[in-house]
C-alpha cells in the first residue's frame, strides 16, 4: 500500500503536511474513506505471496542496477516462476 501520510502522524505526532504530495493524491482519494480502504487491502494478500515466493527462490538480490534494469530483472524472475509452476503442476485427480 502507497504511504499516503506521513511517518509522523502513522506515529502520532502532528503531521508535518495535511495533503499528499502530487502524485500521490489519487491513491489519497481512493483510500480516504474506511469502505474503500477495506476493498484495497485484500490486494496485499495477492501480491505478497507471489514476491515472497521469488524473493525465497532467488534470493533478495538484484543483479542490476537502475530502474529500467532492475524493472526488466523482476519481470524475468517472474516469469521464470510462474513458468516452473506451470511446467511442474500436477492435475488434481477427480474423485
Amino acid at each position: 500500500m502507497v504511504s499516503v501520510t506521513s511517518d509522523a502522524d502513522q506515529a502520532g505526532f502532528p503531521a508535518k503536511r495535511q495533503q499528499a504530495p502530487a502524485d500521490q493524491q489519487d491513491m489519497a482519494a481512493r483510500l480516504a474513506t474506511p469502505t474503500e480502504r477495506a476493498q484495497y487491502r485484500p490486494r496485499s494478500a495477492l501480491v505478497e505471496p507471489g514476491s515472497a515466493q521469488i524473493f525465497q527462490r532467488f534470493r533478495r538480490h538484484l543483479n542490476y542496477r537502475g530502474r529500467p534494469a532492475v524493472d526488466a530483472e523482476i519481470k524475468l524472475l517472474g516469469t521464470v516462476h510462474n513458468l516452473n509452476k506451470l511446467i511442474n503442476h500436477t492435475p488434481r485427480k477427480r474423485s
